[in-house]
């Protein structure tokens, strides 16, 4: 049997759908039942899903993405406190680690900002309260506003880059 899944799969909630075939070298008779429950039991699931993060996990890359994100948010939050750049900014990085699946966001956004969870906590709450990032009812996740968008696309995204770039 070969499981193959779908490349688009939310990693937040894993694949979408799940491709069953038989492998090339099975005798056809001995797949005539198809896929019962039984073999849909045999599935890990949850190991699939642990590893496919892992691997997106892994990628160096990612790593150096990480640094410029809290530098900047810690730069936007240390030069302008709870503006609405730190708050967009933010909030824009949460929605990255909800698409990514990363275990403990908040925690995760903690580290990056150097604060408490409960802070971070604090902090998208106040996003949502002026309208920056959406929220979903009843699990993590939410999109930017289009005022949030502007703000994270805009000039704020200039002197972001600029900070960075040791040009500021």
């Amino acid at each position: 049997m070969t499981t193959r899944v779908a490349a688009d799969a939310d990693p937040a909630s894993g694949p979408t759908r799940v491709l069953i075939t038989p492998r090339p070298d099975v005798e056809p008779a001995a797949t005539q039942g198809g896929v019962s429950s039984t073999v849909l039991r045999q599935v890990d699931f949850k190991k699939a899903g642990d590893q496919f993060r892992a691997t997106r996990s892994a990628d160096p890359e990612q790593r150096v993405t990480q640094d410029a994100e809290a530098e900047a948010l810690r730069w936007l939050l240390g030069s302008e406190g709870i503006s609405d750049a730190y708050l967009a900014f933010l909030a824009e990085s949460y929605v990255r680690a909800v698409s990514r699946a990363v275990p403990n966001v908040t925690a995760y956004l903690a580290e990056l900002t150097q604060k408490r969870p409960e802070t971070i906590r604090g902090h998208l709450k106040e996003a949502r309260k002026r309208d920056l990032l959406t929220t979903v009812p009843g699990k993590a996740g939410g999109q930017l506003t289009a005022k949030a968008r502007e703000i994270t696309n805009g000039e704020y995204l200039d002197r972001v880059t600029a900070h960075l770039m040791g040009e500021q």
